[in-house]
């Protein structure tokens, strides 16, 4: 039985008690009985009272959650309007001498030598991807744009057919990253630490993996990890100093309690 309707089914026994202990006691009944009817009559309206401080706590609580999805949905359409309004530094890997163009990037990345371009601090050997074809290409750009029109279902379904159809080339870190996001956004704490981790673990060197660690640090935190949450955002600070993540991490390290 439901909490209101817990409370509804007391207020109704209340309602009928009440006189009837009242006029019991007037009409002569046993003191001993009109005591026991009084009791219960306390006893009822002390459970009345329980009941709605619990339905006050649980409406606490959903209060807390939307505003948690709420924050959620703002970051991401922050992020989203920011990369449809700037144009910054590309987040793909280019295979060598190739150029490749996303929807959420307008920069163009060049590497002379190497199969897979590093960011200037990353720690590990980059991985090696391939370049994405026309039809990859459109395939992402299309998922994105899902993200962009703020259908985040719909955006989520088309990076994992993605990422499943498209496993090892330069724009599936970004798509597994996006994952991440919007899991988050829709509330899947638990996917949105996997999909950030495998950024991190299989797409060494890319250009989301300092993002990538960024948001392991503020899932943990927001699950109650603290002590893990730091040593990412120290992780971020300290591999990768001239990223927009690590201003961001030493920005929240500062806020942190």
């Amino acid at each position: 039985m439901s909490t209101r309707l817990k409370i509804s089914s007391l207020a109704l026994a209340l309602t009928l008690s009440a006189p009837i202990a009242t006029a019991n006691t007037l009409n002569g009944i046993p003191p001993n009985v009109a005591a026991d009817l009084l009791y219960q009559l306390e006893t009822l309206q002390q459970e009345v009272s329980q009941l709605r401080g619990q339905v006050e706590q649980q409406q606490y609580e959903l209060n807390k959650l939307k505003s948690l999805s709420k924050d959620r949905y703002i970051d991401l359409d922050k992020r989203v309007s920011g990369l449809a309004t700037q144009a910054q530094a590309a987040p793909v890997i280019a295979p060598a001498g190739s150029n490749v163009q996303t929807a959420d990037s307008t920069a163009t990345v060049t590497t002379p030598t190497a199969t897979v371009a590093p960011l200037a601090a990353a720690p590990v050997r980059p991985v090696k991807l391939e370049e994405p074809t026309s039809e990859a290409r459109a395939a992402y750009n299309s998922a994105y744009e899902l993200i962009r029109n703020k259908k985040f279902e719909e955006a989520q379904s088309a990076y994992r057919s993605y990422v499943t159809s498209y496993p090892n080339n330069s724009l599936t870190g970004n798509a597994h990253y996006w994952l991440g996001e919007l899991a988050l956004v829709l509330g899947n704490q638990g996917e949105a630490l996997v999909q950030f981790k495998t950024v991190q673990d299989s797409f060494a060197g890319h250009s989301k993996v300092p993002d990538a660690i960024y948001k392991l640090g503020i899932v943990n935190d927001q699950l109650g990890n603290q002590s893990l949450a730091k040593e990412f955002f120290q992780r971020v600070i300290s591999q990768y100093p001239e990223s927009n993540s690590a201003a961001l991490a030493t920005n929240y390290l500062n806020n942190m309690k």
